[in-house]
């Protein structure tokens, strides 16, 4: 969350109003110093890695999560609207949270940070 959004109510309803979500219930804090391009990268290669590989989107979307990420972060900006699209099959089609949770961040990221992702 941006800091703009830092006195929200901590409970799911909250959350869910701003577009975000509690998960398990777990925060992780970033000060500014902290690329969260690096962190959405490191949320589709943890997903890529711990997938199961039962279904397609979180399997297949996550690796090729990672390479999108990649080339926006070597310049390739037009892979923006890719990467919001996986983000979206991911959400829709995976069979668990796992896939279904990991663009969470990713699109956060995007939303209120996209500085990092020039």
């Amino acid at each position: 969350l941006p800091e703009s959004q830092f006195d929200t109510v901590l409970d799911y309803e909250a959350f869910a109003a701003i577009g975000a979500v509690l998960g398990h219930g777990g925060i992780v804090a970033f000060d500014d110093t902290v690329d969260m391009a690096k962190q959405a990268r490191y949320a589709m290669q943890f997903c890529a890695h711990e997938s199961c590989g039962k279904c397609t989107p979180c399997r297949i979307g996550s690796t090729r999560g990672v390479e999108v990420i990649d080339r926006i972060r070597a310049g390739q900006r037009e892979q923006i609207p890719l990467l919001r699209e996986l983000c979206d099959t991911l959400t829709d089609g995976s069979l668990c949270a796992m896939g279904g949770m990991t663009p969470y961040p990713v699109l956060s990221a995007l939303n209120h940070f996209a500085e990092d992702f020039e």
